[in-house]
């Protein structure tokens, strides 16, 4: 009987990241240099503050457990000891498969107004990084 492996604490930092923008208030950065690409940006978020599902603490918990399991899947690629290969999740308008999926296996509707849209994750070795909005710095939210 083999023994179950622990998720990699990348994979649980990442998760609970992302499940934590299920419960918080949303406020897209879709860029915009112009008065127009501001204003649809605000047009957007307006969007969003209507369209948006909000999320019980619990169901957000539930999404992490099944987004930390997928995640460590992807991160130890086909073999389960394998050390790592690191991983991307990019939202723009939509949600990412990754995400799409662990919202499957909990039963939650997760749409492209429950995220916010332009995020950039990478979860390298020890680290997880996230840039957030149109040309946002890149931020560590995990290390070891």
């Amino acid at each position: 009987m083999e023994t179950p492996i622990d998720p990699k604490p990348e994979a649980r930092a990442a998760a609970k990241w992302w499940a934590a923008k299920l419960t918080d208030d949303i406020r897209h950065d879709l860029g915009g240099r112009d008065a127009a690409e501001r204003a649809g940006t605000a047009t957007f978020n307006a969007a969003s503050a209507m369209l948006r599902q909000r999320f019980t603490p619990a169901q957000a918990d539930r999404f992490a457990e099944a987004l930390t399991t997928l995640i460590d899947q992807r991160l130890r690629g086909e073999a389960p000891q394998q050390d790592f290969a690191p991983l991307t999740i990019h939202c723009d308008y939509g949600i990412a498969p990754v995400l799409a999926e662990a919202a499957t296996c909990t039963g939650l509707s997760v749409g492209m107004f429950d995220l916010p849209a332009k995020i950039d994750m990478w979860i390298d070795p020890g680290r997880v990084t996230v840039s957030e909005g149109y040309g946002a710095p890149d931020e560590v939210v995990w290390a070891a």
